[in-house]
Order: structure tokens, then C-alpha cells, then sequence
């Protein structure tokens, strides 16, 4: 018979499991449309690092997809009814946090509990991360964070030496913060310093499920204190109202009393851990089958708010030498060249498995270049709206390709206008001697990109 126990660590360490195969195999076969998807896009940090550009400009940032939105929303939507379930059974760091304090226990480490006024102080660290970082990925258009985040160092692990020295920073805090002093503090990085932490112990204090103790059969034994990952006392209260409760359900059932000590839903309806773990995942998974069932779960966005402003920023490993190329508006001569290739180098073969290329260096070789012949750099983006029934009649042919990320000679194949069409003129203007209506232009883009989702 499976318990509590047993179903809630085969919930962490199977999806811890699952997404470090998922970053694995990100680098062995890199992203992209026909790719697997990046850390950012299946983060529902991501979400809400990138909702800003998209309701203010319809675009995603570097690396984020309308994925993390949703899951996002479905961590948002868990939290409010069950607590911070995403927290005590799913997130793969919390997860980490754990195993590196049972790791400790082995070791014979003494468990380290800060005391009152530092722990306070501490705790108010993740608020102040989270704001800085919203601050600047907000105001800065991009993933300010990433060079910092733990968790793309994880995911990046399978990349090596490279990677390492490319973002030495997200490393440090991955083995420093969320592994080392998880070792001496069980959650250190979840107790102090995550900035997902952050948002979902505002959204905790709204929850309709609580932690909930009965006064009159609870012993003070201190078995629910002594559990506690996260350091909390529900010895000391009635009901655990404080943000950083998880929902792991370690107290509850550490408690030797029957019905002293359970989770309460809108402060009437008794629910066991168990129960609160499994609906809090069934909603997590239901919300990502939803979106895929629907079509409304997207891995990939085919721009970003990076790529508007330098077109640059746009190049991916996944790209082969004619899809950069075709991005910066340069030949893919011109592309071997700057990367210093050889010309019989293959050009349908992505730059991350050429050897000796690195897409972040040839990326900075090319801005060198362009900085050196201003004349041959590729102007910013037009912003294109989400969807692409939005797209007004005043858009070219190359605002409409550059913005979603298509061939204009694939759109004008697939709307079945003439090759030859002028792309460089409002797709009102060209298609009116040829009795055609831009209609035929936003239908074909609808359908090249679920090509390539």
C-alpha cells in the first residue's frame, strides 16, 4: 500500500527525474520548433518574467514561450486553493534542497536553525531578489535573471566545461546556496532566497488550505516543529497562516494524534496531506493536458522582444548556418566567414553540432562584425501581433517573415502568390493588381507556424 510518503517522493524525484532528462536531451539535440524545449519555456518563473513584453507588446523574451505562462498560471491557480504545492512536491530545486539535507543527515551534520530575528531577516531576502529581478528583466526586456539562476545551471549541466565558464555565477549559487548550504539549512534556497518562493508565499496568505492544529488533543511533543523544512513552528499556532508554508505535509503526518494536526479547506473541510499533494499535481498536469489538447501549449515563440530590437539576438543553436544567415540578412557565405568555417562546411547541419562553434560567440563575432559595417546591419524588427488573424493590411511581406520567424518565400508558396511579389511594399498594396487580400497572407502564416510546433 502506498502512503503519503511513498507517493510524494515518487511525485519529486520522478519529475526531478523527467526535466534533468528533458535539459539533457535540450543539448544533445538543441531547441527550436522540431526541438526540445528550452529550461525557460517549461519554468513557470518564466511566466511571469515575460508576462510584462506580452501584454505590453504581444512578444516573449529570449528563450520564454507561452508554455511557462501556463504553467505559471496553473502554479497561481494550485497555490490559491491548496497551498504551495508546487513547492513541497514538484519543483525539481526544492527537490534538490531536499536530497542535499538528507545527504546531510548521512554525513552526521547537525541541522542548523537560524534563530528568530535573523530567520526573519533572511526570509525577506527572496522578496528583494524577486523585485530586483522583475525590475530589471522588465524594464531591460530580457531574462536579467538567467546568469544568476540555479536552475538553468542545472538544466546546463550535460553542456560541460563551456557552459560553466560561459555562467559561472548560476553555478556558484546551484552548488553553493541551493546544494552546500542545503547540507547545514534543509530549503536553504527555499527558505531564503527564491524569488518563485517570493510570489507564491504572497499568494500562500490567500490560500483556502491551511495547516490546522486542534489545541484541546495536540501533546506539544514538537514532532510537527521538529519536521518542518522550512522551519516553521505548528506547535506554537492554531492555524499556520505564515508564507512559507509548502504544503509537504511532513507535519501532518509526523503528528502521533490522531486528527490534531490536518490540512482544513476554507476553514471547514478536513483534507490529508496526501490528498492535498495529489490535487494540487492533478491540477498542475491537468492544466499543461488542457494545453495541449486545446493547442494552447507552446514550447516555442518564433521571436522575441531581444530579436525585435537586434535581429542578432534571434540566432539560436538550433539554427543551421542558412537559418542565421537568413535571420541577420547576410549570405551564408558570409556566415561561414565571420565563424572562420571552412566554405564545404554543412549548412543543414545546426551551429551547435559543427565543431568548434559556439552560437553565443559567433552571436558576438557577428555584432563585431556589423558594428565594423554598419551599412550590412540588419534593421530592428517590426513588432507583429501573437496571432496572426491580427496582422493589418499595412505589414510587408519582410516585417511578416522577420517577425514570425518565416521564409517569405515559404508564406508566398503557401498563400499561393507569385514568387516574384513585392515584399518590401504593405501586403495591401501588393496583392491589390494581383486581386488578392492580405486575408491569404495571415491564413498561410497560421498554418506555417503549427507546421512548426
Amino acid at each position: 500500500m502506498f502512503g503519503w510518503k511513498q507517493v510524494r517522493y515518487a511525485v519529486m524525484f520522478g519529475f526531478l527525474a523527467f526535466i534533468t532528462w528533458v535539459g539533457y536531451q535540450h543539448q544533445v539535440l538543441g531547441g527550436g520548433p522540431g526541438g526540445v524545449p528550452t529550461v525557460d519555456a517549461l519554468c513557470p518563473f518564466g511566466g511571469l518574467e515575460s508576462i510584462y513584453s506580452w501584454l505590453s507588446s504581444g512578444t516573449w523574451l529570449r528563450r520564454v514561450a507561452p508554455s511557462a505562462l501556463i504553467l505559471f498560471g496553473a502554479v497561481i491557480a494550485m497555490t490559491l486553493l491548496f497551498g504551495r504545492v508546487f513547492c513541497g512536491w514538484i519543483c525539481p530545486l526544492g527537490t534538490i534542497g531536499e536530497i542535499s539535507a538528507g545527504i546531510g543527515r548521512k554525513l552526521g551534520i547537525k541541522r542548523v536553525e537560524l534563530s528568530g530575528s535573523l530567520d526573519r531577516t533572511l526570509k525577506m531576502l527572496k522578496y528583494i531578489i524577486l523585485v530586483v529581478i522583475l525590475y530589471y528583466t522588465w524594464t531591460l526586456g530580457t531574462l536579467a535573471w538567467r546568469d544568476y539562476d540555479p536552475w538553468a545551471a542545472w538544466m546546463h549541466l550535460a553542456a560541460g566545461w563551456d557552459e560553466i565558464v560561459g555562467t559561472p555565477w548560476a553555478f556558484a549559487v546551484l552548488f553553493g546556496l541551493v546544494i552546500g548550504a542545503g547540507l547545514f539549512i534543509e530549503r536553504f534556497w527555499c527558505r531564503y532566497l527564491c524569488p518563485l518562493g517570493a510570489t507564491l508565499g504572497i499568494l500562500q496568505k490567500f490560500s483556502l488550505t491551511k495547516v490546522s492544529r486542534n489545541g484541546e488533543t495536540c501533546i506539544k511533543c514538537s514532532k510537527c516543529t521538529r519536521s518542518c523544512p522550512m522551519g516553521l513552528a505548528p506547535m506554537e499556532v492554531e492555524k499556520v497562516t505564515d508564507a512559507d508554508c509548502i504544503a509537504c505535509g511532513r507535519c501532518t503526518e509526523s503528528c502521533p494524534v490522531e486528527k490534531t494536526l490536518f490540512f482544513s479547506f476554507a476553514g471547514k473541510k478536513t483534507l490529508s496531506a496526501l490528498l492535498v499533494g495529489m490535487l494540487g499535481v492533478a491540477l498542475f498536469f491537468g492544466a499543461y493536458g488542457t494545453a495541449k489538447v486545446t493547442g494552447y501549449w507552446q514550447t516555442f515563440a518564433s521571436t522575441s522582444v531581444e530579436a525585435l530590437k537586434d535581429p542578432v539576438e534571434g540566432i539560436f543553436g538550433w539554427m543551421n548556418i542558412d537559418e542565421v544567415a537568413q535571420q541577420v540578412k547576410l549570405s551564408p557565405e558570409k556566415v561561414l566567414e565571420i565563424a572562420k568555417l571552412p566554405a564545404d562546411t554543412p549548412r543543414n547541419v545546426s551551429i551547435k553540432k559543427i565543431e568548434g562553434v559556439n552560437d553565443e560567440v559567433l552571436k558576438e563575432d557577428i555584432k563585431a562584425y556589423f558594428i565594423a559595417n554598419p551599412a550590412e546591419a540588419p534593421k530592428p524588427v517590426k513588432e507583429v501581433p501573437e496571432n496572426p488573424d491580427e496582422l493589418k493590411g499595412s505589414f510587408t511581406l519582410e516585417d511578416v517573415a522577420a517577425g514570425y520567424g518565416l521564409d517569405t518565400a515559404e508564406i508566398l508558396k503557401k498563400a499561393g502568390w507569385p514568387a516574384d511579389t513585392p515584399k518590401n511594399i504593405s501586403m495591401k498594396e501588393a496583392g491589390t493588381p494581383l486581386g488578392r487580400e492580405p486575408s491569404d497572407i495571415r491564413t498561410a502564416v497560421k498554418e506555417l507556424l503549427k507546421q512548426k510546433q
